[in-house]
């Protein structure tokens, strides 16, 4: 049963597939590791110019991965309902019982995957109000992930039903099957084109932006700011909402590897909710990779220039008027974008049934315990699953294709 259950659980999973599971191997030895796991960001240095020795410090950046998720799904049946109610054998069971169980776990780990993926993700293309009807917007992705050095092979394109029918009928000349037979039978899958494999779900979110009264008076507040937090000038009441993007004027993206500007403005992201109280106010922010602003000449620089005063931000570039506009975040991920871990938990051993899986690709564990229950003659059955989540390479690997509601 437990075999089973996983091949039915993993086959219904698009968005959790798309992420790193190399980190499960953290949790999978003999003494505890705690909650959460820090995994370190490989060391950058600068060029030295000439020959005068110039040490550099070893500044190892670091990104925490939590095990913060315990759900399953419980259901009893009594002696009653077994004898009159219910067909017999495991056949029937695992029909009746276990694929919509699995198929309801493989749901929630799809959403609550898709819900960390937009949350965390800084970069950009379409806009919240209109449904992309071809490609272009996955080239921009593309170009996007290239810009930034992320990793582009076995990449994932997710994207909503309505934006799928508007792209295929727009497109569907460039859509390539695939040569893997085992992709046919995936759960949403489309095709391939534009370097990225196609899927549509339902498990993606759509998000509302924040508010922003007077969008010309959102500007910086003090020249050379750097890191998470970013003292601005706003209207009061104006509302900053996580997952809210914005640019700053004049403050370009670089390479990490080159560390030359891009060409395009950075993309930030807010990181906690805010309503403004003032004409003033310092938002929470991030642009990926678990960094806020780094300034040139930091081995972690990621713009060309620091944020002068009075700088524009803008809201969501590329939608007009975004401000309170929902869309939905379709999700183009590389594999080393995010993390998903799942742990495996204590069985029980005087039961009538306990049995754990692991799936050796995506290292999900979940288990399955049957007991029965003497004093009201009750069979309880509940299956239970422990995962979570990280942020790794957020800026290279992944982007957020916008589309309409």
């Amino acid at each position: 049963m437990g075999n089973e259950s996983i091949r039915v659980l993993t086959n219904k999973l698009v968005i959790a597939e798309a992420f790193n599971t190399d980190y499960n191997k953290e949790f999978t030895k003999e003494f505890a590791v705690g909650e959460d796991v820090r995994v370190k960001y490989p060391q950058r240095f600068l060029i030295r110019d000439g020959l005068t020795y110039q040490p550099q410090p070893i500044n190892r950046r670091k990104t925490d991965i939590v095990v913060d998720q315990p759900f399953g799904i419980d259901f009893e049946y009594d002696s009653i309902d077994q004898a009159l109610k219910m067909e017999r054998g495991e056949e029937w069971f695992m029909k009746e019982y276990i694929v919509p169980a699995m198929d309801q776990i493989a749901q929630e780990i799809d959403s609550r995957a898709a819900n960390f993926a937009w949350s965390h993700a800084n970069n950009i293309v379409g806009s919240l109000k209109t449904t992309p009807t071809d490609t272009s917007a996955a080239g921009a992705a593309l170009q996007r992930l290239t810009e930034n050095a992320g990793l582009t092979d076995n990449m994932r394109m997710i994207v909503p039903p309505g934006a799928m029918t508007s792209i295929a009928n727009g497109s569907l000349t460039l859509f390539n099957p695939t040569d893997e037979i085992s992709k046919i039978w995936k759960k949403g899958y489309i095709g391939d084109a534009r370097s990225f494999t196609w899927f549509e779900s339902m498990s993606l979110y759509q998000n509302t932006a924040g508010n922003w009264q007077v969008p010309s008076a959102v500007t910086v507040n003090g020249s050379n700011q750097q890191g998470t937090a970013l003292n601005i000038n706003c209207t009061s009441g104006d509302t900053f909402k996580v997952g809210d993007v914005f640019n700053m004027a004049a403050v370009n993206n670089v390479n990490p590897s080159t560390r030359r500007s891009t060409g395009v403005l950075r993309q930030f992201r807010v990181t906690q909710d805010l309503t403004a109280t003032g004409a003033t106010a310092t938002i929470q922010i991030s642009g990926g990779d678990g960094q806020g602003i780094v300034a040139p000449g930091d081995q972690y620089q990621n713009v060309d220039a620091l944020p002068l005063d009075t700088a524009l931000l803008t809201l969501f570039p590329g939608t007009t008027s975004p401000s309170s506009a929902t869309g939905w975040n379709g999700l183009a991920l590389a594999k080393d974008a995010f993390a998903l871990v799942g742990v495996k938990m204590m069985l029980p051993k005087a039961v009538e049934m306990s049995v754990q899986k692991r799936d050796a690709k995506t290292g999900i564990p979940v288990s399955f315990i049957r007991a029965f229950d003497p004093i009201q003659r009750k069979m309880i059955n509940r299956f239970d699953t422990l995962i979570g989540f990280g942020e790794l390479y957020s800026n290279a690997c992944a982007v957020r294709m916008l589309s309409a509601t």
